[in-house]
């Protein structure tokens, strides 16, 4: 922060600008990049999540019919005789001899019928074993099961009875349990549809080049995807891996430690015929190669918009400045002893305080004369405060000798005239106070309207509805003015005799004043505003009392006219 003080105003616009573009720029870009990544790998998996479906419907499709062709031995009543006979007891592990005929003869064809089937072996619930295969039969098969026991006390039996006649898939062959070779098998507990009794279990040996169809025709441009099944509750997880032994053995470590921080994405589809999982694996290092791309399209934009906010900045920060630069010269010459500016400034906030202080500075010296003449209109104003003192006392003593003639000369309506100008004098002087009685302003006007009817023989009638209010205070001249005007504009004009009725109320702290005339009315209201005694009493009811109170109109041609005043009860 020192070293940004030290600098010159444009030099901090100008660093600014910079700073906050490559924060601005470098936040974008970590944001686009995350983005872009997460989107690349979200777009991959969903791409492939639907490719495994496609895959696992593939699968389902094949699987459907080799297990249809394995449940159609329950419909074979030769095949469920031969099995249940009780013949085969008397074989130790075999299978009578026409009842091994029967029962091979049976599960050959079946198996003829699907080039996928390697193999099929049955065993019923006596213990009685018959192996078939398409190939020679492994002297490993007899070696392992011959040496039992008992038959029925394998695992895979245990299983496919509880499945209660449901097919369970393995993805070894169960025959040769220590060896992942090149089958699978699905286990069926064979049900006599008749009974409703477990009559014995069927393996089936399917090759695993039924699941070279469901992936060897995907071609999507990667090098490293693979395509993986996995039973993970099996002995051996690896179902299927179409890649080298070695990579199969690290991928399939990564899945099942479900490892986030793994350097391999994975996409997954659940298989519902087998329970088995399909499984597509990249390395997400030949995916961050597209968003490295981006990644350097964005460093490069970044680079170019820094070098254009250099440019741009430096212009900005140079206008900026110049209003700048010019201020402190004035400031300086101003310094020196000039009084007069003539420097020129714009409209930004810098120009209009060089245009304030040249404005400040050009006004000083009228500034001068004006204090000059107020002194001298002080002076002035003393003499004229001495004058007004004096002036009132002179016209009192001349209209009470106007009086006092009249009297002399018997003119009543001469004297009574002078008597009511006199006393509307000292009224609207009111010894110099600001504040006068309800009272006493109403009576001016009195004194106003019986020298108005002396001059018009009667014609006008003054009404009053005061409400108890003479005692309250008002600020002087604020209701005279309205009957003056209501006088000139609304009744002198009027053929035949007119009046004016003045109402007062006082309602929470306010005072309601209305004057009325019968007069011509007026059409347009606006005509009210412009009048400089009616003005005049508005702005100092505002300023006096607030902006809640005021005047407003009413009026009607031919009809007459209503004004309202409200002001501050006083006591």
């Amino acid at each position: 922060m020192k070293l940004l003080k030290k600098l010159k105003i444009k030099d901090q616009i100008l660093l600014a600008m910079i700073i906050g573009t490559l924060l601005s720029s470098t936040l974008l870009g970590t944001i686009i990049y995350n983005i872009s990544k997460t989107t690349i790998e979200n777009n991959y998996k969903n791409s492939h999540t639907y490719n495994l479906q496609v895959s696992s419907n593939i699968i389902d499709i094949q699987l459907k019919s080799i297990i249809e062709l394995g449940r159609s031995v329950l419909t074979n009543d030769t095949f469920i005789k031969a099995l249940t006979s009780e013949e085969n007891n008397k074989s130790g592990r075999y299978f009578s001899s026409i009842n091994s005929l029967t029962i091979n003869r049976t599960i050959s064809e079946i198996a003829s019928h699907d080039v996928l089937v390697d193999g099929i072996s049955i065993v019923n619930e006596q213990g009685n074993v018959l192996f078939f295969s398409k190939r020679s039969i492994p002297s490993g098969y007899y070696r392992y099961y011959y040496s039992k026991d008992n038959f029925l006390e394998e695992e895979w039996v245990q299983k496919a009875r509880e499945a209660k006649g449901k097919e369970v898939f393995y993805g070894y062959n169960v025959l040769i349990p220590d060896q992942e070779g090149d089958t699978i098998s699905y286990v069926k507990n064979l049900i006599n549809p008749s009974t409703r009794i477990s009559m014995g279990f069927m393996v089936v040996n399917i090759s695993k080049k039924l699941l070279d169809k469901a992936f060897g025709t995907l071609k999507e441009g990667y090098v490293t995807n693979r395509y993986m099944i996995i039973d993970e509750n099996s002995i051996y997880p690896s179902v299927y891996f179409n890649g080298d032994q070695p990579a199969k053995n690290i991928i399939l470590e990564d899945y099942l430690k479900k490892d986030k921080k793994s350097g391999y994405l994975f996409s997954s589809y659940l298989n519902e015929s087998t329970g088995w999982m399909a499984v597509n694996v990249i390395e997400k290092e030949e995916l961050r190669r597209d968003s490295a791309y981006i990644g350097g399209v964005i460093l490069a934009a970044v680079f170019i918009l820094i070098l254009i906010n250099i440019y741009i900045s430096r212009k900005i920060s140079n206008q900026i400045s110049k209003p700048l630069n010019i201020l402190e010269k004035t400031i300086e010459a101003v310094g020196e002893g000039n009084r007069h500016i003539e420097d020129e400034f714009d409209n930004s906030e810098i120009g209009e305080i060089g245009n304030k202080f040249k404005e400040m500075v050009n006004n000083n010296l009228e500034l001068r004369e004006r204090l000059l003449n107020a002194q001298l209109n002080e002076r002035e104003a003393e003499l004229l405060l001495l004058q007004a003192q004096i002036n009132p006392h002179f016209l009192y003593n001349t209209l009470d000798s106007l009086y006092f003639m009249a009297i002399i000369k018997q003119d009543d309506d001469i004297a009574k005239m002078v008597l009511a100008l006199s006393n509307t004098f000292k009224l609207s002087l009111n010894k110099g106070d600001k504040f006068i009685t309800v009272r006493d302003e109403i009576n001016r006007i009195k004194e106003y309207m019986t020298i108005q009817n002396m001059r018009y023989n009667n014609k006008f009638e003054l009404i009053l509805d005061l409400e108890q209010m003479e005692n309250y205070k008002i600020i002087t001249f604020i209701l005279q003015p309205f009957v003056e005007n209501a006088m000139y504009h609304g009744l002198e004009a009027k053929i035949g005799k007119g009046y004016i009725k003045i109402e007062g109320s006082c309602k929470e702290d306010k005072l309601y004043f209305t004057i009325k005339d019968n007069g011509i009315g007026i059409a347009d209201l606006s005509v009210l505003h412009t009048g400089y005694g009616i003005n005049n009493v508005k702005e100092r009811i505002k300023l006096f009392y607030g902006e809640e109170y005021g005047v407003s109109f009413a009026s009607e041609p031919n009809v007459g006219t209503t004004v309202t005043i409200v002001v501050q009860a006083r006591s």
